[in-house]
């Protein structure tokens, strides 16, 4: 092993890394350390302080780079030596554009190359530009946190006071005129290490991209905005730390989707939308088309028992074809999305194996994009203590505070949750509690293989929602005939989970059924639930891009369009494969 150290930052190459963070303060590194997993100092060697720790499974220095161009390049310089990859640059600046104000973010495209570093790389001519993939997380970091963000470009010199007091500079007029030619060209802000760090990244064939806080404006003070100064580097330090952790995702992605070998997709149709569109109809004619059977993606038609709230088709409707995923679990039971992906995933794979088309059918949302997305789940870590005190903390202080405190370290998630999603709140603090890593990036992680599904998914939609509603409306009439007063008698008369306990159509009669409203009370309650949930169910499919929409109203023939939807994602992958292969003779 070689222990040489690097001669200005103090360490040896083995104890390099392939991503780094580099502020310029030795004052900022620990604070950007704690943002790591299992930090630990490293050296300090004149203005180069460095710590190391872990973001998402892989090891990131944080090393101060000092005051100016010079400095930084000698860091990124030796960095490179023992390794680097990728590094993020977070560091200060002064507002040039009038619409910088202190406290806001900048994300630098490029940089005015201002300084005397960079020209002993490249050539004037060449541009300083920021690696675009690091541009990209950058602004979404900033973004997603909040914080108010500019992209652009910076201007990068090597005298600080040539640009607060040019009148003390023997080029006083230089300097003036080239400030007002960059306030011209709409550049953004002022600083002293973006060109150097930039040109020396392209020059070594590392990625590199820089964040910056604007501190002040004097243009903005020159005019007579009353802006304070602002010297909190948080939030440009956590919008590093969250691009630097979708680097380091986005590079394990690449790494296994180019180590996995192709694998032929299981075939698949999925028939989605929502409740009451007519997908069971839909997807037993299909069935009989093209000699499949049917899996549920449903999450109430698993319990045994819940027949008619759950809008379970009868051995009538069925004609013959059969159905998986249905009433094999007691309302008592609980049952997870995971356990759901497992299950269904056998179920097709039994169903291929015997020669036939599985065709999913459901409009539970989260389960259908689980399993074609194929993600995996954050393990279920074994802290029941734990657990018990996150459980009674929402029933004491409720969702609001608990959703308040998911929001501070993984807003995206909290994002997605409302106050009564107890159980997914819980779940989210309970994994980054236990792992250090939040619930929305085990989520991306989850995603670093690819689909192993070919599926046609058909979405049935109504053109006037006031269609879809009102077949609702007319379900639920049904529903009551049927017996579901009754069913829901039986639910509630037995042990039951807190999922099923979830179900539509049993809560919205219990006070009827406790004698605190009429029948015809708790029938529109229904209906209107059932309706609410109808939207929520056509909002959740909306973003899922590959799904083929039939509007049923507009439709005089929704098997046959379906069939044509079918037909032309048959033909295009029979062309692709044509394709690939014809390709591979050629070369």
């Amino acid at each position: 092993m070689n222990e040489e150290k690097l001669f200005h930052i103090g360490i040896t190459r083995e104890q390099g890394a392939k991503y780094a963070i580099l502020p310029g303060d030795p004052g900022r590194v620990e604070l950007i350390a704690k943002y790591l997993e299992e930090p630990e100092r490293l050296a300090s060697n004149r203005e180069f302080t460095s710590w190391v720790g872990k973001l998402c499974g892989e090891r990131v220095i944080v090393l101060s780079t000092g005051i100016g161009g010079p400095s930084a390049a000698i860091a990124l310089e030796e960095l490179c030596e023992a390794g680097l990859n990728a590094a993020i640059r977070t560091g200060t600046c002064g507002g040039i554009s009038e619409g910088v104000i202190p406290g806001d973010i900048i994300v630098p495209t490029a940089a005015v190359r201002m300084e005397g570093t960079s020209r002993e790389y490249a050539p004037l001519e060449f541009p300083a530009a920021a690696d675009f993939g690091i541009v990209k997380a950058l602004s979404d970091a900033a973004e997603k946190n909040g914080f108010r963000v500019h992209t652009g470009i910076v201007q990068s010199k090597d005298s600080f006071y040539g640009q607060h007091s040019p009148e003390t500079m023997p080029v006083e007029y230089k300097l003036r005129n080239k400030w007002s030619a960059w306030k011209k060209l709409g550049v953004l802000a002022s600083e002293m290490e973006t060109a150097a760090l930039l040109t020396v990244a392209s020059a070594r064939g590392v990625r590199m991209g820089c964040v910056l806080h604007a501190l002040w404006n004097q243009e903005r003070k020159s005019k007579g905005y009353e802006d304070s100064d602002d010297f909190d580097l948080s939030a440009a330090i956590k919008t590093a730390v969250d691009a630097m952790k979708t680097i380091i995702m986005a590079d394990k992605q690449k790494k296994a989707v180019s180590n996995i070998p192709p694998v032929p997709k299981k075939r698949m149709i999925a028939v989605v939308g929502p409740t009451a569109s007519g997908k069971t109809d839909l997807a037993i004619k299909l069935a009989k088309k093209y000699d499949g059977e049917i899996v549920s993606a449903d999450s109430m038609q698993i319990y045994k028992g819940m027949e008619i709230a759950s809008a379970k088709p009868t051995e009538e409707e069925m004609q013959g074809i059969p159905h998986h995923l249905m009433s094999f679990i007691s309302p008592s039971e609980t049952f997870s999305v995971s356990d759901y992906v497992k299950l269904a995933s056998q179920a097709i794979d039994d169903i291929i194996a015997r020669g036939k088309l599985p065709i999913l059918c459901g409009g539970s949302g989260l389960y259908i994009r689980s399993l074609i997305d194929n993600i995996t789940f954050a393990p279920d870590v074994p802290d029941e203590q734990l657990r018990e005190e996150l459980n009674a903390r929402y029933e004491n202080e409720g969702g609001e505070v608990l959703l308040k405190e998911l929001a501070e370290f993984d807003p995206e998630t909290a994002g997605k949750l409302s106050p009564n999603d107890g159980k997914r709140i819980i779940r989210a603090i309970e994994i980054y509690r236990s792992t250090g890593i939040t619930m929305s990036e085990h989520i991306s992680l989850s995603k670093l293989e690819p689909s192993p599904y070919d599926v046609t998914a058909i979405g049935l939609t109504f053109a006037d929602r006031q269609n879809l509603y009102e077949r609702i409306n007319t379900r639920v009439d049904k529903m009551l005939k049927r017996g579901l007063v009754e069913e829901a008698e039986n639910f509630y008369s037995s042990e039951k989970s807190v999922t099923s306990s979830a179900a539509i159509g049993y809560k919205e009669l219990k006070p009827y059924l406790d004698g605190r409203i009429t029948l015809e009370a708790a029938a529109e309650k229904l209906k209107m639930e059932s309706r609410r949930y109808a939207k929520r169910q056509i909002t959740w499919f909306k973003r899922d891009e590959y799904i083929n929409w039939i509007e049923v109203d507009q439709c005089e023939d929704v098997l046959a369009e379906a069939e044509r939807i079918i037909a032309e994602h048959d033909s295009k992958g029979s062309g692709e494969a044509a394709q690939e292969k014809t390709g591979s003779a050629e070369s």
